[in-house]
């Protein structure tokens, strides 16, 4: 009896740990499948393509509808710097470069392909 007995508690939390084990790789899976369609989400819909450009364009701040008095004259100065400042980076952070990338490059294919063609041309009328 006392190896049935072992074999069975050995067979129970072998069972135990495999199915622990298991559900544990499962919900690791569920959440890097999730943080997966998020990146992809992101990256379709911010990134190659122009979707949420309509958000941007009609974005006003709320700086501009609460006005607020400084202590000093320096400080107001500074307050619209610091605007300003965050207007240029959301500028910047607004650029697709996705797409700029893709214009550069077909303009410099473009570039390069006139560029050998006037070569050859120039070379040909040489002989």
């Amino acid at each position: 009896m006392g190896r049935i007995h072992g074999f069975l508690g050995g067979v129970l939390l072998t069972s135990t740990l495999t199915y622990y084990t298991s559900q544990y790789i499962n919900k690791n899976q569920q959440f890097i499948s999730h943080h997966l369609r998020q990146s992809e989400s992101i990256i379709n819909d911010r990134i190659l393509s122009d979707k949420d450009a309509e958000l941007r364009r009609g974005y006003v701040p709320d700086s501009h509808v609460n006005y607020r008095s400084r202590v000093s004259f320096a400080e107001t100065c500074k307050d619209i710097w610091n605007e300003e400042i965050i207007t240029m980076v959301n500028w910047v952070y607004g650029i697709n470069w996705y797409r700029m990338g893709l214009d550069l490059d077909r303009k410099i294919l473009q570039l390069t392909g006139k560029l050998t063609e006037n070569v050859v041309q120039n070379t040909e009328t040489k002989k």
